[in-house]
C-alpha cells in the first residue's frame, strides 16, 4: 500500500493509504471473519434492525412514497446502525474483553462527535425529502394522487414514472454524498475520538486517492442492501453485520495507525 501524506496546514488529516482496486473483496472477508468470532452479537444486530424496519415496512406498505423514503432514508442514515458492530471489531481487533453492553454504549467514546454526526446526516435526510417534493410540486403539480391507489402506478402512469425517476436521482445523489464524506467517519470517530470535521476531511481524502477501490464498494453496498430489502429484510440479518464489520476494516486499511486514543 502506497502512503498519503497530508500537506493540509488547517486540519490534521492522518496519513492515508493508496488501496488495491479489489480490496473491497478483502473487507467483505475480513467483516465474515468477525461474525464468526461473535456470532451472537453480530447477527443479533442485524436481527434487531431487521425486524424494526419490517416494522416500518409493514406499516407504510400501503404507501409507496413512505416505503421507498425508509428504504432510501436507510442508505443516508444507515452508517449509525453500525456504531455497535465497529465496537465489535475494534475489541476482537485488540483481544479486549467483549459484552452487549460494551456495544450499547460505544458511542461514550466521542458523544460530542458522534451527536453531531446524527444531525449531519439527519440535515442530509430532511433536505433530500424536501428537494423531492419541491420538484415533485414543480414537475408533477403535487404527488400524484395515483401513487396512493398501489405500486402498479408507479410504472404505469406518466406521473408515477416522473416521480420515480426524480425520487431515484436524487436519493442517488444524496446517497453518494453521505457516502463520500462518511466512508470512515464513524470508525474514525470512535477509534481516534476526534471531531467531526476531521473526520469528514479523511473520508473526502480517502475517497479521493482510492477512486477504483471506492467505486467498488459503493456498488458493493448499493446491491448488497438492494438485496436485503428485495428479502423483506431476512437477508438483512446477515447482512448488516457483514458491511458493519467489513466497514470497519476498510477504515483500518485506508487511514494509518498514527497515535490512537
Amino acid at each position: 500500500m502506497d502512503k498519503v501524506i497530508n500537506t493540509s496546514p488547517s486540519i490534521h488529516i492522518p496519513t492515508l493509504h493508496r488501496v488495491a482496486p479489489d480490496r473491497p473483496y478483502h473487507w467483505l472477508a475480513a467483516g465474515l471473519k468477525d461474525i464468526k468470532r461473535t456470532p451472537g452479537l453480530s447477527l443479533g444486530y442485524g436481527l434487531f434492525f431487521s425486524l424494526v424496519g419490517v416494522m416500518l415496512l409493514t406499516g407504510a406498505w400501503n404507501d409507496p412514497w413512505l416505503v421507498m423514503t425508509f428504504m432510501a432514508g436507510f442508505l443516508l442514515v444507515g452508517p449509525l446502525t453500525a456504531l455497535g458492530l465497529y465496537e465489535i471489531s475494534r475489541r476482537q481487533e485488540r483481544g479486549e474483553p467483549l459484552t452487549l453492553m460494551d456495544t450499547l454504549t460505544s458511542w461514550r467514546r466521542n458523544p460530542l462527535g458522534i451527536s453531531l454526526y446524527t444531525v449531519f446526516l439527519g440535515i442530509i435526510m430532511i433536505a433530500w425529502i424536501r428537494f423531492t417534493s419541491l420538484m415533485i410540486a414543480l414537475f408533477f403539480e403535487g404527488v400524484p394522487d395515483k401513487l396512493q391507489e398501489g405500486w402498479m402506478a408507479l410504472i404505469t402512469t406518466e406521473q408515477g414514472f416522473g416521480f420515480l425517476l426524480v425520487f431515484t436521482l436524487s436519493g442517488a445523489a444524496a446517497a453518494l454524498l453521505v457516502f463520500i464524506t462518511g466512508v470512515v467517519t464513524l470508525p474514525m470517530m470512535k477509534e481516534r475520538r476526534q471531531d467531526v470535521i476531521t473526520c469528514v476531511m479523511t473520508s473526502i481524502r480517502a475517497v479521493q486517492h482510492n477512486p477504483a477501490p471506492m467505486i467498488l464498494w459503493a456498488l458493493m453496498l448499493v446491491v448488497l442492501i438492494g438485496i436485503g430489502f428485495a428479502t423483506f429484510l431476512v437477508g438483512m440479518i446477515f447482512i448488516l453485520p457483514l458491511l458493519g464489520h467489513a466497514s470497519w476494516h476498510a477504515y483500518r486499511e485506508l487511514v494509518d495507525r498514527e497515535v490512537i486514543a
